[in-house]
């Protein structure tokens, strides 16, 4: 039996509160609070795009007109062309990932370390995704080669998102660093403004800190686009999938 889209929904904002309660435990209040910000509005620029590269002709989510015959519709709650559940179910994913590599790889390199995170997110992408895709929460309509209804690119883009959101996160709020090639780039922008200082961000205030964390996940939103189109354009290039309506 396949499961309503708005069962879905209403589980995903339950297991959230619990991993919001969890999270300041493990991560304290503040960064919890800004881990779980920074997840969603980073998985939100991502799938938006994603969708309006698509036209909803690649990838969408389940709209009213699919579900009209249900009682209860498609998603309720909406962030533009992305319904929250899906940002909400992407930060449970990434702080499950963070929290399963710093575990294994408490002194590695943050780069392993993020890397290894990126690994654990492709699993349980495996695990959702063709749970999803069976009962249309989500749809996948890309040409790409396909595991368990669910393309290849797909896998590679949720490594790379979770590599780039860990690695900005450790770098910001954990294992404060400033990235030689970053620091140049935001001292000639962030840096004169809003942050207005030159300091070392280990130095700075836990606001000026949020302000370089929101500008390096701008920048890992750049560098996730740059390393997605090469996929992108392989995969499309060698194979070949007919197009269906976002309306099936």
């Amino acid at each position: 039996m396949k499961a309503n889209v708005i069962v879905f929904e209403a589980i995903t904002f339950i297991l959230f509160i619990a991993f919001y309660i969890g999270g300041r435990k493990a991560f304290g209040k503040s960064r919890n609070r800004a881990f779980l910000v920074g997840a969603i509005l980073f998985s939100l620029a991502i799938e938006t795009l994603t969708v309006l590269i698509g036209g909803k002709n690649y990838y969408w989510y389940s709209i009213n007109s699919y579900y009209k015959h249900y009682p209860l519709g498609g998603y309720i709650i909406w962030l533009g062309l992305v319904p929250l559940a899906a940002t909400l179910l992407w930060a449970m994913v990434a702080a499950t990932s963070y929290l399963t590599a710093f575990t294994l790889m408490p002194r590695a390199k943050l780069w392993a370390r993020s890397a290894l995170a990126g690994g654990v997110a492709v699993v349980f992408q495996a695990l959702i995704e063709p749970v999803a895709v069976t009962n249309h929460w989500w749809t996948w309509n890309l040409k790409s080669f396909y595991f368990l209804d669910v393309p290849l690119v797909a896998l590679f883009g949720g490594f790379g998102a979770m590599f780039l959101f860990t690695y900005a996160f450790q770098t910001t709020l954990v294992n404060i660093s400033d990235p030689g090639w970053l620091k140049k780039v935001e001292d000639a922008t962030v840096r004169r403004w809003p942050v207005k200082s030159n300091k070392i961000a280990k130095n700075l205030n836990w606001t000026e800190q949020l302000e370089i964390f929101t500008f390096r996940l701008i920048v890992a939103f750049a560098i996730f686009a740059a390393y997605m189109a090469p996929f992108i354009a392989i995969f499309w290039a060698v194979t070949n999938r007919g197009q269906i309506k976002s309306t099936w």
